[in-house]
This record gives C-alpha cells, structure tokens and sequence, in this order.
C-alpha cells in the first residue's frame, strides 16, 4: 500500500538557489527579532528595519514556493488519480499563496502607518 500511495513522490525537485537564500534570509531575520535585545541593544530602529526585511522576503517567498511546487507536480510519475488530486491540492494551494501575498502586501503597509500613528486609533 505505502508503494502505491507513495510512488513517485521522492525525490523532491532541488530547491534552487533563490528560493534557499529567501529561506536562510528569513531564518536570520527572525533570530534577529528573537535576540533583538541581545544583538541590536543600541539600535532600535533595527526593528524596523528587520520587520521590512522579513515582509519583503516573504513576499518573495509565496511565488517562489509556488513555482517549485508545480516543478514537483509536473515531474510526478505516479498514478493518475494521484496526479488529480495534486494538482486540485496545488491550485487550492496556489490561491491560498495568492491571498496570503496579497494580505502581506497590503497588511505591511497598514502595519507600517499603524505603528507611526497615522491611520489614528481606529485600529
């Protein structure tokens, strides 16, 4: 049963060098905000600075994750009716990607002209 359900799953199509940078980018950037006090003491504008960071490689990350994921379903060689239900799992994922790079793109902003005190205090 494993074989038939897992057959043609592995191996994975190799992440690329853009897509593993953006994610060692993103692991630095967040031990940075994690050990903010500790690294950056006499610097609080690096908070900002990190958090612009960390909004513009994630949204370099949902397209990129995207497009490595369809290279995994057009390399698959499994069962058909596997294939179907992938790719059904893949556009469903890709409008999820969608919407959440949306929401990054428009919710950074927002966050930005919230913590300055433009928007008011309405949020």
């Amino acid at each position: 049963m494993r074989r038939l359900l897992f057959a043609g799953l592995w191996p994975l199509p190799p992440l690329g060098l853009r897509l593993g940078l953006t994610l060692a980018g993103l692991a630095v950037g967040v031990l940075n905000l994690v050990f903010l006090a500790e690294i950056w003491p006499h610097t609080p504008a690096a908070a900002v600075t990190l958090l612009v960071l960390l909004w513009l490689l994630l949204l370099a990350l949902l397209p990129q994750v995207t497009v490595w994921a369809w290279r995994w379903l057009r390399a698959y060689a499994g069962p058909g009716w596997v294939r179907v239900l992938a790719t059904a799992a893949f556009l469903g994922g890709a409008g999820v990607v969608l919407l959440g790079w949306l929401a990054v793109l428009v919710g950074g902003p927002l966050f930005f002209l919230h913590r300055s005190g433009l928007l008011g205090s309405y949020f």
